[in-house]
């Protein structure tokens, strides 16, 4: 989490109780207590600017961990997924230009291949090869988890008490 604000709310008043700075950079809350309760167990939490379909959180009382980064891991999968696709790419531009090298120099195996043709082969090539298989796997694998950490940030503003009318 960033040093922005995350405010704790009442979940009977909706009215703002604390104010928080989100988990230390090992995921643990700084304020959490002796018990390791953290201090908005049983109330509401929120970014200010925090997308509605997200937030807020609802923390059951007794809870021990952070609530605020499922949102923040879940950008950070989609971030890593999009640098492996990257990196697949990359591996799928260099192959199609050592093939194109090695057909230009009359190379046995491609000097009957049109540009197309030579294209689909590096394509091939490099999807069986197991660098592009392992980065395949990473990308889908990160994407799965980004679902995930939006699914539980849904499942917790779902379970979240109803909010109350202002009066």
């Amino acid at each position: 989490m960033n040093t922005r604000a995350v405010e704790i709310r009442s979940p009977a008043t909706g009215e703002v109780t604390g104010a928080c700075r989100g988990p230390a950079p090992n995921g643990a809350c700084p304020r959490a207590g002796r018990n390791g309760v953290v201090p908005c167990a049983g109330r509401l939490i929120a970014p200010r600017d925090g997308d509605p379909r997200y937030w807020p959180v609802w923390v059951p009382p007794g809870y021990r961990h952070c609530q605020l980064d499922w949102n923040e891991q879940a950008v950070a999968c989609l971030h890593e997924a999009e640098r492996c696709h990257e990196k697949w790419r990359a591996g799928l531009a260099r192959e199609t230009d050592r093939v194109l090298r090695l057909a230009a120099r009359r190379d046995h195996r491609y000097r009957r291949m049109t540009d197309r043709q030579l294209r689909i082969t590096a394509q091939w090539r490099w999807r069986l090869s197991s660098c592009a298989a392992a980065l395949s796997r990473s990308e889908e694998k990160q994407r799965d988890r980004a679902r995930l950490y939006l699914s539980l940030a849904e499942h917790q503003l779902a379970t979240a008490p109803p909010p109350v009318a202002s009066r």
